[in-house]
């Protein structure tokens, strides 16, 4: 009898209570394919896959369900599971997303920005430094994140929930520019979290939401040229131009679009 061949670094979950397979296995599946243990096209067997992780196959259908929604595994009609590949296009459009929906929750906190919130993006951008230079790329993630929640503060919960949506998203497409550029990827992103910031407290609106919409612009053009050379970017020029106010048409006109 053929032996089946085990999926690489997957290791057994340990569960406090098995009533919780879902939400840990969820969390550590979802981690192995954002820091790339699992790599795009891998092929998932639901009964290897459960034997490896210590769980039945009931819970770990839920899960591999759950990471479907979230564009992260693909499964086909014969239930044949691999990890989704990267799209080009969903990274465009999702960037797309965050520019217009980003710049509108930065205004939105634009004028209740006090001391305390000047302190805390002070200390998070030095975390995100201290992370950067050690290599600590979840600590990292972990400051990244909550610096942006804060200089959104002001938007509402639903769109809060839009934005942490969309950023997750994003995770994966951001690794792989880290890892192609080892030494240098966070020079940049540090100067436009900083400019964004000096904006927002000097009361600089539009300096504030056009570093924004370039902060992201230029993460995802970055990650775009990495993983698809030949792809022309068609939605996150268009957000750009919005946010800077030029008129669609000029973008016609120059054959971005």
């Amino acid at each position: 009898m053929a032996r089946t061949a085990l999926i690489p670094n997957i290791r057994k979950v340990h569960l406090p209570e098995a009533r919780q397979a879902i939400p840990h296995v969820h969390a550590y599946l979802r981690e192995c394919i954002l820091d790339g243990t699992l790599t795009p096209g891998t092929k998932l067997s639901q009964v290897t896959l459960a034997k490896q992780l210590g769980i039945s196959r009931t819970p770990l259908r839920e899960v591999l369900r759950m990471l479907q929604e979230e564009g992260l595994v693909e499964i086909e009609p014969n239930q044949r599971t691999r990890v989704a590949g990267l799209d080009p296009q969903e990274l465009d459009d999702i960037y797309a997303c965050r520019i217009l929906m980003e710049t509108v929750a930065l205004s939105m906190t634009m004028g209740n920005f006090g001391a305390a919130g000047r302190k805390d993006a002070g200390r998070l951008l030095a975390a995100m430094r201290r992370a950067a230079k050690s290599g600590d790329f979840a600590a990292w993630f972990a400051a990244h994140a909550d610096y942006h929640r804060l200089i959104t503060a002001g938007a509402g919960e639903v769109l809060q929930r839009q934005l942490q949506a969309f950023a997750d998203r994003t995770i994966r497409y951001i690794r792989i520019y880290q890892l192609s550029d080892p030494n240098s990827w966070q020079g940049a992103g540090e100067a436009e979290h900083v400019q964004i910031l000096e904006a927002l407290i000097a009361g600089d609106d539009r300096g504030a939401l056009t570093g924004m919409a370039h902060h992201l612009e230029r993460t995802a053009l970055r990650v775009l040229a990495d993983c698809a050379p030949d792809y022309a970017p068609v939605a996150v020029p268009h957000a750009v131009s919005l946010i800077e106010g030029k008129p669609p048409t000029a973008l016609r006109m120059t054959g971005t679009s």
